[in-house]
Parts: structure tokens; C-alpha cells; sequence
């Protein structure tokens, strides 16, 4: 075998199914999320990932030196090295093994096995934080502790601009203090000054339930799939947003700061989601919006209490941020 033997191959291989995947990207009728999907065991032998059935044509793991995938069919969930995923579609049955629709393929694993196949939207310089709600809009709330979530996301989103700074990038905030800003100039104004990179903080809650907490980072989604919240395909599924057009780094921005938020804080693991929602749609860099955790959860409230866990969150976002810059330094063209 010529230089390059088996990776060579295996590199070949690569390269031609992302090509397949990013001229599908270009058709929009192969956007639906009804088109063929592409079947799991042969993607795997491209990335050089080893398929093995843990229940014959129904749970199937793909694993390379760094990566670990599992799929089960009719579950829009996967994992990813042990983390929650959510895909748009379900894992299909094809024959005998099973298959990923197109749109969750390009948008969610190409990201994940190969950062660098998307070039790079440029430097990272200018990053955006946007403490969700503000003013007249408190957000969620546990009045047993007086903690209202608008009050917590401008405090995270200070510690985050400090955190940020710190580490040599410059930063702009879409509210510094307490004031209602509507949701759609919130990313105008990232857009405006040119922002690289926009991060929103939220905090969740589930009235009624106080048995749910944990952490859960989301991107736009995809146009041609669901939500992850959506049940059944709507109209709606196939616009397409400007922020669209960073749906590969937005999953790798998004999976950088949910992995950091898990390992450094040590809560449940609620995944990488996606939603249309306003703050997203518009955007023109990569995005995320991160629910940094349940005020109505009791424990995980006191904790969001306190400014030492805010302080930790910020300092977690800050570290995915960092892993972040370094998936796009090598997509950077070199020179």
C-alpha cells in the first residue's frame, strides 16, 4: 500500500462522504426530513470508527480512540462520549441496520467527528454574552429564596465578561443592568458591532415539579428537521434563519460549553438541544443559549443562590468557550 496505507484510505473515504453531505446541504429538497437517510455502519467505516450491535438491529455504538456514539432506533436521543444528544429525527431501521437522516448527519455528528470540514466563520475577538430577561420581564423565579432569574443571568454574564476579558477577548453585553430589551434587538446588537460569538444565559424552571434540575445548552435548529420540543413535523421546520448558515459551529460552540458546564459543575446532563428560539433566528455568528440550571429545583436553586456556583458557572462557560477557540484555530486557514 502507498504512503498513507489505511488512513490514507480511510482520510479518502472521509472526504468523500463530507462531500456527499455538503452538496446534499445544498439541495433544498434533500433538506426534508423524509429523505433517505444515511445508514450508521458504512458512516462509521469512514470515520474510522469500529459499529458494534448492543441489541441486534435495534442499539448500535460506533467507536474510535476518542469518540463513542450510540444509536437506538425511533430515539431522537443519542449519545455522545456518554452525553445527552438530541437530533431533529428519529435513528431509522434500514434492513438490517439503521440510518441518520441528512440534516442531523451535517448539523450534528460532522460537527462532532470532524470540527474542521466547515471552514472557519473567522477569528475569535468579540464575543456577545446576553443575560436573558430584564426590567418588567423577571423570568423564572423561587420566591422562597428571592431569587428571580433575571436578577442571576446579568450576575453569570458579569462574571463571564470578567472571565472572558481575563483571557484577552473583547466583549459587549446586550443589557449591563437591570432593563427590559426586547428579544429580537438582542442579537441585532451583536450583529451591529460584529460580534464572533453570542452566548445566552437562562435559567429553567418546571412549575409543579421539583424533582427536575440540570443543565441544558441549545442551538438553533436546523431547517428541514424538528425541535427538540416539537412532537410532530410542522411547516414551520423547513425556514430557513440566518442563523442557520453557522448551524456546524454552532453545535461545536454548543457541545464545548455543555461538556464544561457538566464536568466542572457536576449536575444532571438534560443535553445538546435545539429550538427556533428569537435570540437565535437572527444572529449572524455562531450561538448558543445555555439553561444553566432549575430555580424550582431546592437544591440546585440554593446553589444558583449562591455567587460562588454563578461564579463557577461563568467560569465553566469561559472554559468552553476556550475548547471552542481551539476547534476553530484548526479550521483557521494556516499562513
Amino acid at each position: 500500500m502507498k504512503p498513507g496505507g489505511e488512513a490514507g484510505v480511510r482520510t479518502l473515504a472521509r472526504g468523500v462522504v463530507l462531500a456527499v453531505i455538503f452538496s446534499l446541504g445544498l439541495v433544498r429538497s434533500l433538506l426534508a426530513a423524509d429523505a433517505k437517510p444515511v445508514e450508521l455502519v458504512a458512516l462509521g467505516k469512514s470515520f474510522g470508527m469500529a459499529a458494534t450491535w448492543l441489541d441486534p438491529e435495534e442499539e448500535l455504538r460506533l467507536q474510535s480512540k476518542w469518540t463513542t456514539l450510540e444509536f437506538e432506533a425511533g430515539s431522537r436521543e443519542i449519545s455522545w462520549n456518554g452525553h445527552r444528544l438530541f437530533l431533529g429525527e428519529p435513528i431509522r431501521v434500514m434492513g438490517r441496520s439503521l440510518g441518520i437522516s441528512p440534516v442531523d448527519l451535517r448539523t450534528r455528528l460532522v460537527p462532532l467527528l470532524n470540527p474542521a470540514a466547515v471552514p472557519a466563520p473567522g477569528e475569535l475577538r468579540l464575543i456577545a454574552i446576553d443575560a436573558g430577561h430584564g426590567g418588567n420581564d423577571t423570568g423564572a423565579s423561587n420566591p422562597a429564596l428571592k431569587l428571580q432569574e433575571k436578577k442571576a443571568t446579568l450576575d453569570v454574564a458579569r462574571r463571564l465578561r470578567t472571565s472572558l476579558q481575563a483571557r484577552g477577548y473583547k466583549v459587549v453585553m446586550t443589557r449591563t443592568n437591570d432593563r427590559y430589551v426586547a428579544l429580537d434587538t438582542r442579537p441585532q446588537s451583536a450583529n451591529r458591532v460584529g460580534a464572533d460569538l453570542f452566548i445566552s444565559i437562562h435559567f429553567n424552571s418546571l412549575p409543579g415539579n421539583s424533582k427536575v434540575s440540570g443543565v441544558e445548552t441549545y442551538v438553533l435548529t436546523p431547517a428541514g428537521v424538528r425541535s427538540t420540543a416539537s412532537q410532530k413535523r410542522e411547516a414551520a421546520d423547513q425556514a430557513v434563519y440566518p442563523g442557520n448558515r453557522q448551524d456546524h459551529w454552532n453545535m461545536i460552540l454548543a457541545s464545548t460549553i455543555q461538556q464544561r458546564l457538566l464536568d466542572q459543575l457536576g449536575v444532571v446532563d438534560r443535553g445538546l438541544k435545539q429550538a427556533r428560539f428569537a435570540v437565535l433566528r437572527t444572529i449572524q455568528c455562531p450561538a448558543v443559549l445555555v439553561e444553566a440550571g432549575f430555580l424550582t429545583h431546592p437544591t440546585e436553586a440554593r446553589k444558583i443562590s449562591t455567587a460562588a456556583h454563578r461564579q463557577r458557572i461563568a467560569e465553566a462557560i469561559a472554559d468552553g468557550v476556550g475548547d471552542y477557540a481551539g476547534r476553530l484555530r484548526t479550521a483557521l486557514p494556516k499562513g
